[in-house]
């Protein structure tokens, strides 16, 4: 508790292996839970090992710590902010990191304006109750709830590459 006293500062300056069966790696530490205060860190993910939920965390320029990921964390999260070089939040518990999620520093879809987004997934779906709207300057693709498609836009092309079926009650050319 003395050493948790004197801050995170203090606590770097500590050699103890991870584990009392791991060989002591170079400047991999396990450090002491540090004052209430600074009980959360920010630190750059060096390595995942995603089956035991274990995440090699590099905190400052030169000391290394494990960390186990919190049971709500979707590792998911973990390859992102090591694939964008995000810092990781981890707060520590019994001596030992644990890590919450990442720190966003670029925006997010839906939450943030931004210039570009890409959605990667295998299956996306947008729900709305009243009306779905894609709008880019004078163009638009609207859906409402009743059943009405509207498209927009000085010129529209539609293509297929097998059969193109346009069926309906009634079909109004101009």
């Amino acid at each position: 508790m003395a050493r948790a006293k004197r801050g995170l500062a203090s606590a770097l300056s500590t050699s103890e292996p991870h584990e009392p069966s791991e060989k002591p790696k170079a400047n991999l530490r396990r450090l002491p839970t540090p004052a209430p205060a600074s009980g959360l860190i920010a630190a750059l993910a060096e390595s995942f090992d995603e089956e035991r939920r274990v995440v090699t965390l590099r905190i400052g320029r030169s000391d290394v710590v494990l960390a186990s990921l919190d049971a709500a964390l979707d590792p998911i999260v973990v390859r992102t902010a090591i694939a964008r070089k995000e810092r990781l939040i981890a707060q520590w518990e019994e001596g030992s990191p644990v890590v919450l999620g990442a720190l966003r520093t670029t925006p997010t879809p839906g939450v943030d304006a931004g210039d570009h987004f890409v959605i990667e997934a295998r299956r996306v779906e947008v729900q709305a109750d009243h009306e779905f709207a894609v709008v880019t300057g004078k163009a638009s693709f609207v859906m409402r709830a009743h059943g009405h498609i509207e498209s927009f836009a000085r010129d529209i092309t539609t293509r297929a590459s097998g059969v193109h079926k346009l069926i309906g009650r009634m079909l109004r050319l101009n």
